[in-house]
C-alpha cells in the first residue's frame, strides 16, 4: 500500500502540474492573440508602432519581455506585410515535479493577425481620370459627385439621400437612402518617394458644378462667341485654345459632363489630411490647414439663374474677375476651376511626408464650415472632374506612379461619356497575399447607354488572359446573362440595371501570383464594351473588398 500509494501522489503530482501547464499554455496563448490583434491594425506601413502596440498589448495580458519568470516577447513582420507574428515565451514552475529537479517548464506560444487595407481602386497612376491638359491616361472616365438631394437612380450611391418612390433602387428606406455616407468619398495620395527640392501639388479639373449637361451641349459657347462675328469678342483672343478647351460636345476631350436636376447649385467641398498611424480610420488623419493646402469649398456656377443662360459661361470666361486666371489672387474664378486644372494643395518642399495623404471630397458642407456636414445643404445634381498629383510641374504633367499613386479608397464613383467604347479600367489592386481568397465587386447602377454592352473583368496582364468560376448576381435576384468561364456580364443596359446593385464575387486562384514592382502590375481591370457608335453617359459607383474581417487571427 505504501508503494501503490507512493506511485499514486506521482500521478497525481504530474496531473497537477501537467494541468498547470496547460492553463498557463492557453493565457500564453491568449496574450498572444491580444498582441497581434492589436499590432495588425497598424500594418503594412507603420510596423514600429504596431511593434509597440503588440507588446503593450501582452504585457496587459501578464508578459513583458525581462520580467522575473523570464518572459521573453518577440514580434516579427511576415513576409506579407499586412500580417505581424507574436511570439511569446515563459518559465512556468512546477509543483511536484521540481522534487525530481524540474523546477519548471519553458513554454512558447505564437499567433500571427493580418490587417486586410480597403482595396486601392480605380488607378496606379498619379491621375485619376483623364488628363485633357497633360500626358492623357486615356482612361475614358471623370470622378463623379453628387449633391446630397440628388436621386440615387442616378448613379452615385453613397452622398445621396433620395430615392425614387418607382422603381425602387436598391439601398432604400421609402424615399430615404439608407446608404447615405455624409462623410463624401475618401481619396488616397500615397507618397511614395521624394522628390527633393519640388512642392507636392494635387490638382482638379473642372472643380466647380457648372450645368452643362451630360454631353456639354448645354450653355456652352456658340461658335460665333468662340471665334468671334455677330458683336461677340472672340474668346480666342483670351484664351487661344478656346476653340478646344470651350467647344461643346465630347470629342475634344474637355468635356466632364456636369448636370443638374432641380435646385443644381452643387457646391464641393475638398479636404486634405496628412498621413497617419490608423489606416483602417480617414476621418481621424489630421487636416492640412496651411495657406497652400486648406480646406475649401468651390462655388457653384448655374447658368439657369442668369438672364440669358444662352450667354452664361462666355460672359463668365470674358467677365474681368470671373475670367481671370491667376493662381496667386487667393480667390478660385470661374475661369480657373471650368475645364482647367486648379491647384488646391501645394506641400512645400522639405515638409513632405512619405505615406497616404487623404483627399476627402464632399458637397453637403458650406464654404464657412467646410469640415461640417450640414443638413441644409439640398443640393442637386451631378459635379464631374479629375485629379492628379505629382512634384512639380513636371510630375504633374507625366502619367506615372514611380513616385506618388492616386486612388480611390474602396468606394469609387465614375462618370463616363465616351462615344463607343471598349475601354479597360484600373479597378483594384490583389496582391498575391490574397491568393485563395474571394474579391467581391459592386457595381451600382450601370448600363447608361444607347446600346446594351458587356462588362468583364480581367486578371493583371502578367497572370493570365481571364478570370474563371466567377459569380455574378444582381441584388433583386434576376437571371443575368452570365458567362462564368470568362468572369462577363452580357446584355448590360439601363432598362435592366437602373439603380440595381450587381455583385461579382472574383476568386483569386492559390496560385495567383503578379509583379508588385510594376506600377501596373497587380491591378484587376474591368473592361467595359460597348457597340461602335453607341453612346455612353454612364454615372455609376463601383466598390471593391477581399472577403473577410479586416483585421483577424490567421494562425
Amino acid at each position: 500500500m505504501a508503494l501503490t500509494l507512493t506511485l499514486m501522489l506521482m500521478f497525481a503530482g504530474l496531473a497537477v502540474d501537467m494541468s498547470n501547464w496547460w492553463l498557463q499554455a492557453q493565457r500564453i496563448q491568449t496574450a498572444a492573440d491580444a498582441g497581434a490583434h492589436a499590432g495588425a491594425a497598424f500594418l503594412p506601413a507603420d510596423f514600429s508602432t504596431a511593434r509597440t502596440t503588440a507588446t503593450t498589448a501582452t504585457s496587459r495580458n501578464g508578459y513583458t519581455s525581462g520580467d522575473p519568470d523570464g518572459s521573453q516577447v518577440t514580434v516579427t513582420q511576415e513576409p506579407n506585410p499586412n500580417r505581424i507574428r507574436v511570439r511569446v515565451a515563459t518559465d512556468v514552475p512546477s509543483f511536484f515535479l521540481d522534487l525530481i529537479g524540474m523546477d519548471d517548464i519553458r513554454l512558447t506560444r505564437e499567433s500571427v493577425a493580418e490587417y486586410v487595407a480597403p482595396v486601392p481602386m480605380g488607378s496606379p497612376q498619379n491621375k485619376l481620370g483623364n488628363d485633357p491638359e497633360g500626358v492623357n491616361p486615356n482612361a475614358q472616365m471623370w470622378v463623379n459627385v453628387a449633391g446630397p438631394q440628388t436621386g440615387k437612380q442616378q448613379g452615385e450611391r453613397h452622398h445621396t439621400r433620395l430615392c425614387n418612390s418607382s422603381p425602387r433602387e436598391f439601398g432604400c428606406s421609402s424615399s430615404t437612402s439608407t446608404e447615405f455616407s455624409e462623410d463624401g468619398y475618401f481619396f488616397g495620395m500615397e507618397v511614395r518617394s521624394i522628390a527633393a527640392g519640388q512642392p507636392l501639388q494635387f490638382q482638379v479639373f473642372d472643380a466647380a458644378f457648372v450645368n452643362v449637361g451630360s454631353t456639354c451641349t448645354s450653355n456652352m459657347p456658340t461658335s460665333s462667341q468662340i471665334n468671334g462675328g455677330s458683336g461677340f469678342t472672340a474668346l480666342t483672343t483670351k484664351f487661344p485654345d478656346a476653340a478646344t478647351r470651350y467647344a461643346s460636345g465630347t470629342t475634344n476631350g474637355f468635356c466632364p459632363g456636369d448636370q443638374g436636376w432641380g435646385s443644381r447649385n452643387v457646391q464641393t467641398t475638398f479636404i486634405f489630411r496628412a498621413p497617419d498611424e490608423t489606416p483602417w480610420s480617414n476621418v481621424d488623419n489630421p487636416i492640412i490647414n496651411t495657406s497652400g493646402c486648406a480646406p475649401v469649398t468651390v462655388p457653384a456656377f448655374n447658368p439657369a439663374n442668369a438672364s440669358s443662360p444662352s450667354r452664361y459661361v462666355y460672359d463668365q470666361l470674358m467677365g474681368a474677375s470671373s475670367g481671370s486666371v491667376d493662381a496667386n489672387d487667393g480667390t478660385i474664378s470661374f475661369a480657373e476651376a471650368f475645364r482647367r486644372f486648379t491647384t488646391f494643395c501645394s506641400i512645400p518642399a522639405g515638409s513632405v511626408r512619405t505615406g497616404t495623404y487623404i483627399v476627402q471630397v464632399r458637397t453637403n458642407a458650406t464654404s464657412a464650415a467646410p469640415t461640417s456636414a450640414s443638413s441644409s445643404v439640398t443640393t442637386e445634381g451631378h459635379n464631374r472632374m479629375s485629379f492628379r498629383a505629382g512634384f512639380g510641374s513636371t510630375g504633374l504633367s507625366q502619367v506615372d506612379g514611380s513616385s506618388v499613386t492616386l486612388a480611390a479608397l474602396g468606394r469609387l464613383p465614375i462618370y463616363a461619356n465616351s462615344t463607343g467604347a471598349d475601354t479597360q479600367f484600373y479597378m483594384a489592386r490583389v496582391r498575391p497575399y490574397d491568393a485563395g481568397r474571394t474579391l467581391r465587386v459592386n457595381l451600382f447602377d450601370m448600363g447608361e447607354a444607347s446600346q446594351p454592352g458587356s462588362l468583364q473583368i480581367l486578371p493583371p496582364t502578367e497572370f493570365a488572359p481571364t478570370f474563371s468560376g466567377c459569380t455574378i448576381t444582381r441584388d433583386d435576384a434576376a437571371s443575368l446573362s452570365v458567362n462564368a468561364s470568362i468572369c462577363q456580364l452580357n446584355n448590360v443596359s439601363s432598362s435592366s440595371y437602373n439603380g440595381r446593385l450587381l455583385t461579382i464575387d472574383v476568386p483569386i486562384p492559390s496560385n495567383y501570383t503578379c509583379n508588385e514592382a510594376s506600377t501596373t502590375g497587380c491591378w484587376i481591370r474591368i473592361r467595359a464594351y460597348y457597340p461602335s457608335g453607341s453612346g455612353v453617359t454612364d454615372a455609376t459607383t463601383w466598390s471593391a473588398a477581399i472577403l473577410g474581417n479586416p483585421i483577424r487571427i490567421v494562425e
